[in-house]
This record gives C-alpha cells, sequence and structure tokens, in this order.
C-alpha cells in the first residue's frame, strides 16, 4: 500500500471518529410539557371542533377585494417581513458554518525558498590595518528550492462540541423561520386593523356630514322663524352652535382616514401617501364573517402560534449552547497534516522522488483558566433557564390573547346590539320632536337634545360596528390563523 493510500485511510478514519464521537457533552433537549386549560373561559360553541385555522384564510370571508388585495401585496412588499426573510437567510449560512466544522480545512500551499553559502580563501590577513589590499578569494553558491502541495487541518469532535455547535445553529435557524411567520401573521392583523379604521372613518364622516346638513338646515328654519316672531334668538344660537360643533368633528375624521391610509402605505412597503387614489373613495365596512371558525383547544396555541414556536426553538439553542460551553472543559485533539512536492525549478515539481508528507496530531486541555469555563457554562445554563421562562411567558401571553379577544367579541356584539336599538328609538324621537316643533307642541331645545343624542348613538354604532371587525381580526391573529396560508403564497 503507498504512503498516499495510508495517509487517505488514516484520514478517513479520523473523520469517522469526528463524527461519531465518544458522546456529546451537555444536555439532550426534550420539549418541556406546559399546561394549558382544558377550554377557552369563554366556551364558545365553536372551541372543541377539529379546526386547521392556521392554513386558512380568514380574512377572505370579510368579503371585502380591497382588503385582500391590500393583505397579498404586503405579503410581498412589507419591509418587516424584508428583514425576518434576510435574518432566516443569515441563520442559514450560519448552519453551513457549523457544520463545516466536521471536516478538515485544506489549504493549497506554493513556496519559493533561496538560499545561499561561501567560503573565503586566502594568505591571512593583511600585516598593516591599514592596507587596502587583500589576495583573498571567495566562493559562493546559491540554492533555490520550490515547493508546493496541501496542508490540511482538523480538530476532531470527541466530546461533541461542534455537534452542538450545529444543534444550536439549527434550532436559531428554525427560530427564525418562526420569526418570519410571525412577521406574515402581524402584517395580516395589521392591514385588516388599519382597514376596518380606515373604513369606519369614512362611515362616521359621513355621518357627520349628514348630521351637519341637518343640523343646518335646522339653523335655516330656526332663523326663520325668529324673523318671524315666532321664536326667541336663543333658538337660533342654539341651532348655530350644535351646527358647528358637529362640524368641528370633521376636520380630525378627515384627518384619520389620511392617516390610516399612510399607514397602510407604510405596512405595504410603499411611501405613506402612495394608497391615496386607491382608498380616498369611501366604501362600505367590510361584512362580517358568521359564524366564527373553529377556535380549537387552548393547547393547540403551542403548535399554531409562531412566536410560541419560536419561543421553543429559542429554548432548544439554549439548551444546545450548554453543551457547546461544557465541550471546552475537556481536551481538544486537533490533526494537522501536510502533503507536496518540492524541486529546484517549478518545471521539476512532477516527479514522487521529490515529494514530502507531515503528520502532526495535537492535544489541548485548559487545566488553568482560573473558572473562565465554568462561569461560561453556568451563564449558559442561566440563558437557558431564562428562554424557559420566555417561552412559558410566550404561551401565557397567548392564552390571554384569545381569552380577550374572545371577551371583546361578545361583549362588542352584545353592545352592537343595543346601539342598534338606540339609534332606532333616538331616530324616532327625533322624527316625533320635529313634527311637534313645528306645530309648536315643544321647544327647540327638545330638537337639539334629539339631534345630538342620535349623533352620538349613530357615531358609537359606527365605532362599535368596527371594533367588532377588528376584534374579529385580533381574535384570529391570536389564534394564529392564516400564516400558512401566507407562507404558501409567498413561497408561490
Amino acid at each position: 500500500m503507498s504512503l498516499g493510500e495510508r495517509l487517505r485511510q488514516g484520514l478517513c478514519g479520523f473523520l469517522a471518529l469526528s463524527l461519531t464521537g465518544c458522546w456529546a457533552v451537555g444536555p439532550d433537549y426534550r420539549r418541556p410539557a406546559l399546561d394549558a386549560p382544558a377550554s377557552w373561559a369563554q366556551d364558545p360553541a365553536t372551541a372543541g371542533r377539529p379546526d386547521r385555522l392556521e392554513e386558512t384564510a380568514w380574512w377572505k370571508a370579510f368579503g371585502d377585494p380591497t382588503l385582500d388585495e391590500l393583505i397579498a401585496r404586503g405579503l410581498t412588499g412589507n419591509l418587516d417581513i424584508a428583514q425576518a426573510r434576510a435574518r432566516v437567510r443569515q441563520a442559514r449560512a450560519d448552519i453551513t458554518t457549523a457544520r463545516a466544522g466536521f471536516f478538515p480545512t485544506i489549504d493549497v500551499t506554493g513556496s519559493s525558498t533561496s538560499s545561499g553559502s561561501g567560503a573565503v580563501q586566502g594568505d591571512g590577513a593583511s600585516t598593516t590595518g591599514f592596507s587596502n589590499a587583500s589576495s583573498d578569494t571567495v566562493s559562493v553558491s546559491n540554492k533555490t528550492t520550490f515547493t508546493a502541495g496541501f496542508d490540511a487541518s482538523w480538530e476532531l469532535d470527541f466530546f461533541g462540541g461542534q455537534r452542538r455547535s450545529l444543534e444550536s445553529a439549527k434550532a436559531t435557524y428554525q427560530a427564525d423561520i418562526e420569526a418570519l411567520h410571525d412577521a406574515r401573521l402581524t402584517l395580516i392583523g395589521d392591514v385588516a386593523t388599519n382597514y376596518v379604521s380606515l373604513r369606519a372613518a369614512q362611515e362616521q364622516l359621513d355621518i357627520a356630514r349628514k348630521s351637519v346638513a341637518a343640523q343646518k338646515q335646522n339653523a335655516d328654519v330656526t332663523r326663520e322663524r325668529y324673523r318671524l316672531g315666532l321664536i326667541s334668538a336663543v333658538d337660533v344660537a342654539q341651532a348655530e352652535g350644535q351646527a358647528a360643533s358637529t362640524a368641528a368633528d370633521i376636520p380630525t375624521l378627515e384627518s384619520s382616514i389620511k392617516q390610516s391610509i399612510h399607514r397602510l402605505g407604510i405596512l405595504l412597503g410603499l411611501p405613506p401617501e402612495s394608497l391615496l387614489p386607491l382608498l380616498s373613495a369611501p366604501k362600505p365596512l367590510p361584512e362580517l364573517p358568521t359564524p366564527l371558525l373553529a377556535t380549537g383547544l387552548p393547547s393547540d396555541l403551542l403548535y399554531r402560534r409562531p412566536d410560541v414556536r419560536q419561543a421553543e426553538r429559542k429554548l432548544a439553542a439554549a439548551s444546545a449552547d450548554i453543551g457547546v460551553a461544557t465541550a471546552d472543559l475537556y481536551p481538544k485533539f486537533d490533526l494537522t497534516a501536510g502533503l507536496g512536492l518540492q524541486g529546484s525549478m517549478p518545471s521539476k515539481i512532477v516527479g514522487f522522488s521529490t515529494w514530502y508528507w507531515s503528520v502532526i496530531p495535537g492535544l489541548t486541555w485548559p487545566m488553568f483558566d482560573a473558572g473562565k469555563i465554568r462561569a461560561t457554562v453556568e451563564k449558559k445554563k442561566a440563558l437557558y433557564e431564562e428562554s424557559l421562562a420566555s417561552y412559558k411567558a410566550t404561551f401565557h401571553t397567548a392564552l390571554e390573547d384569545v381569552e380577550n379577544a374572545l371577551a371583546a367579541y361578545y361583549a362588542e356584539r352584545e353592545r352592537e346590539h343595543h346601539l342598534v336599538l338606540s339609534v332606532a328609538a333616538y331616530q324616532e324621537a327625533l322624527d316625533v320632536d320635529n313634527e311637534r316643533y313645528t306645530r309648536g307642541l315643544t321647544t327647540f331645545l327638545t330638537v337639539l337634545t334629539d339631534q345630538a343624542a342620535l349623533y352620538s348613538a349613530q357615531t358609537a354604532l359606527s365605532k362599535s360596528r368596527a371594533n367588532l371587525r377588528t376584534d374579529l381580526v385580533s381574535l384570529y391573529k391570536a389564534l394564529g390563523g392564516g400564516w400558512k396560508v401566507a407562507t404558501a403564497k409567498a413561497a408561490s
């Protein structure tokens, strides 16, 4: 067997030892079990039904093509999502870096070394220190050696430090993927919420303008009745004051409309004014989808919510980092090998008569570092405990988000029902009192009171209808709904 074959077999043997190792120090990670309620406190009728909410495009149930378009554009243009995608690519590169530690580093080397030697021959030193003449002779020989070959260095992973490092890199990569999913889910919720706010503000602006028109008409009537001497100037002042007070709400609502459009532009990764042509024209609120989609069980959030999944993967990475730090307590074995050719001229580095090789095994083992490595291990253990607490807190927050969204949705649904009745009652009262006022059977103050109450109730009903929709958006977002659909669209 030639020396090259023996060297190759030796390298393969060391590779096998490095990859298999004896064991990997540090804890072997297992997903911790977390307690979850058996059902939601609000006990919705849909809780027990099986569901795949993360695969459901729940926003399409609102029946608004403009909303669908905005969400689709946001999933491709949002800059937070772009940053999250870049972090995923960084983490993927870190996996390649960690995996490279299992293999030798091989470098191509080449050098040229020149050296010389000489001898002095003569009849000795001159008899006087001032003699400029010498009969000495100098002979010089020069030599240049060219070498070319390969150098390999290899750290053998006997105690699993590199394996734990790869394990940590993979878990971090998976956490960044979940962060990307969470960014998409957040984008969907934010676009839907701001879109509903936009349409609600446009609806309330329409209510305000109609109320101002009606109140100005009443002011004109009171001025005419005052001219005829049928009422006092107080009625005129009250009518004009009420119209002006309602008109004061219009600039605020117009500003809210522009702010919502600007926010939607930013969410889509555009300059804020870009969507003004598309969204400035008023449209009604999206339809309220009924019935609710299946909410599933509280324990489903462990696997459905991207932020909970991300926290769990960070915990796995923190566990692996303990092993990385622990491996530094043990010896490190490395192997350095060289193989090459040499000759007196570059063209002569071809014959196997001029080859050379070297194999240098090495060992390093920290004997004294004033407790630095052990302190690092303790720090990694504390970081793991911090990540564990963060994982539990994230899950508890997810449960809270769903419970709050359910409570808000059901409360707002009842509130909307009462406001519908309130608007109808105030409208009827205003119609009756307007007729009574024209017949002189009631005071104008009664009419003003009815108008103010109706405007307030109509505005409250519009806000309630918007809140009902945003509460539903918050619920589906809290349940982790739709991110797999968004991921599939982004990949297509």
